[in-house]
């Protein structure tokens, strides 16, 4: 039997016995932490002025180091007795999600010196970061977090059938569209529960996705929404303690990665606008 064959088989066995729904954002949470595996986030702006620390800079500092304990110390917990897992899950994604966007508050403040920054939305400090990328002023130091992706563009990419749930020896960059496929898929379901419209068919449908756009970075932001305000219906039944143990260990490790590259950054900027390390 030749290796093609045998990675078909096996994939169609674990199928088999893996809800798809559960496999496939398995599959992206996967692909995820091992593509951000040291990740870098560089800033090519000339900082110079100093500024003080702020109070609402301390708090979230504190915010940040809190969050970050609580999900060690959950992690920690988990390892220790998997069954947890399966109730962590929907709370880690919205743990992870925070942590993230008061990194990025910070990022923000610490670029602009605008107090203000703090008080920056969800959706504005996304599409804020997505500018910096777009102008180069912040760089990843994997090509593709940089790319800002245009939903029409997007919705026109075709993938292989059954793609999305295959294990072995998976294509790293076919997977990775994937993820942006779904990331533009959970942005236009948005779109249209706020618009109240079932299709983008009308003038203000074709219109959003002329315009909108999104970047792997906005994963965390999207997934916080499902598991938030959706629930994850990826959660089927059937799925046991190794399965939830595997999603909850690489949603962890793809935090921290984020984590890491965010909060160097910011260190980086510290030291040039406060004198010191502050994380």
């Amino acid at each position: 039997m030749n290796l093609g064959k045998w990675i078909k088989i096996k994939d169609e066995e674990y199928a088999r016995e893996h809800p798809a729904n559960f496999t496939t954002h398995l599959n992206y949470v996967r692909c995820f932490n091992q593509l951000s595996k040291n990740l870098g986030l560089n800033c090519k702006i000339n900082i110079t002025n100093k500024i003080k620390e702020t109070k609402d800079l301390t708090k979230k500092i504190h915010l940040i180091e809190l969050i970050f304990e609580n999900l060690q110390e959950e992690h920690k917990l988990i390892l220790g007795n998997p069954s947890f897992a399966e109730i962590c899950i929907p709370w880690i994604a919205v743990k992870s999600y925070y942590l993230i966007f008061n990194l990025l508050l910070i990022i923000k403040y610490l670029i602009t010196s605008d107090k203000n920054s703090f008080n920056s939305s969800h959706y504005n400090i996304l599409k804020e970061f997505k500018t910096y990328l777009k102008k180069n002023d912040l760089n990843f130091t994997r090509v593709e977090f940089n790319e800002i992706y245009i939903g029409r563009s997007v919705l026109k990419w075709k993938a292989k059938p059954h793609a999305n749930i295959k294990i072995i020896n998976p294509d790293l960059k076919e997977r990775f569209f994937q993820i942006i496929k779904i990331l533009m898929k959970y942005c236009i379901e948005e779109f249209k529960r706020k618009e109240k419209i079932n299709t983008l068919n009308c003038k203000k449908g074709k219109d959003f996705l002329n315009k909108a756009n999104i970047n792997v970075c906005e994963f965390f932001y999207w997934y916080r929404i499902k598991s938030n305000y959706r629930d994850l219906e990826f959660l089927d039944k059937g799925i046991d303690d190794d399965q939830f143990l595997d999603f909850y260990q690489n949603y962890f490790e793809l935090t921290e990665n984020f984590y890491i590259a965010y909060k160097n950054l910011i260190n980086e900027l510290s030291i040039k606008r406060l004198g010191k390390k502050i994380l």
